[in-house]
């Protein structure tokens, strides 16, 4: 086996190890070619609680195995951006130099939990850059062109990435770590609660993306839930509510001055203090 494809196996297997299983797709993928978009492969992906995932695929034309590293850009509620690199041709059956089969991939990854709950479809670029530059002689190989496809996955397994539970018990991590664990349970109840009311979105993935409700958004893909906040978004999922049908908590102490003069005016009720927030509704 060649040096450089032990070090990029080495290097995907370590990303495996070192970070926990949150997603895993399986998925079928078209390209373009000769103007129309043909079958040409499936693929199974795996994604780790962060950004970071891992590609095996199959081409159906020239029959070789491919593998990728991929790394996802942003989180998003519908469109997430992802780039990454390939190896065409993984255990070169082609012939062709370990170079010429290293690809720069980029792509836009688009849910569709809405109308199909599981499934997402991406569009996506890969390109060889040594054979950008590269004389190619004697017959002309697929394995060289660049390609846009586009492929329909599924999303399956223990973890699906951004699923309600590990989603929710990342959300508990990030805004209640430090607080009682009836606190943790208590945020949870508080999006559980959203979600049954019409004054906000339907799903746990909605109303923890809504823009402007919870400060800690940013740094969600990011965060590695910890064990009482997996227990906390379980049982919160299971019905249980010690915020007493709470919409809103904040923490006095850390909020923003805009924060703190929106729930002094709000006229909202207080339910419970648990720690350092308080909940209302």
């Amino acid at each position: 086996m060649k040096k450089p494809l032990l070090i990029f196996l080495v290097i995907a297997g370590v990303f495996s190890l070192l970070t926990p299983a949150a997603a895993f797709q399986l998925g079928a993928d078209w390209r373009l070619e000769e103007e129309a978009f043909v079958l040409a492969g499936a693929r199974v992906q795996w994604w780790s609680s962060g950004r970071w995932g891992l590609r095996g695929g199959y081409n159906l034309a020239d029959k070789y195995p491919s593998a990728g590293l991929l790394y996802r850009i942003r989180e998003g509620l519908w469109l997430i951006p992802y780039a990454g690199l390939g190896v065409r041709d993984l255990f070169a059956v082609s012939g062709i130099s370990f170079k010429y089969r290293m690809e720069v991939i980029a792509g836009l990854e688009l849910r569709l939990d809405r109308f199909l709950p599981g499934f997402s479809t991406a569009l996506e670029i890969g390109l060889l850059p040594a054979a950008l530059t590269a004389a190619v002689t004697g017959e002309e190989r697929s394995s060289f062109r660049p390609y846009l496809g586009v492929s329909l996955q599924y999303n399956f397994g223990p973890g699906t990435y951004g699923n309600d539970l590990d989603l929710l018990a990342r959300l508990i991590t990030a805004e209640a770590a430090g607080e009682p664990y009836e606190g943790q349970v208590a945020v949870g109840a508080v999006v559980m609660n959203r979600v049954k009311s019409r004054e906000f979105p339907n799903t746990i993935r909605e109303v923890i993306y809504q823009k402007g409700q919870f400060s800690s958004l940013p740094k969600l893909p990011r965060t590695v839930p910890t064990e009482s906040a997996i227990r906390a978004a379980r049982e919160a999922l299971a019905g249980r509510d010690p915020s007493k049908g709470a919409l809103y908590f904040y923490n006095p102490n850390l909020s923003s001055l805009e924060g703190l003069r929106f729930f002094a005016s709000s006229g909202l009720e207080v339910t419970v203090r648990i720690g350092n927030h308080i909940f209302l509704k």
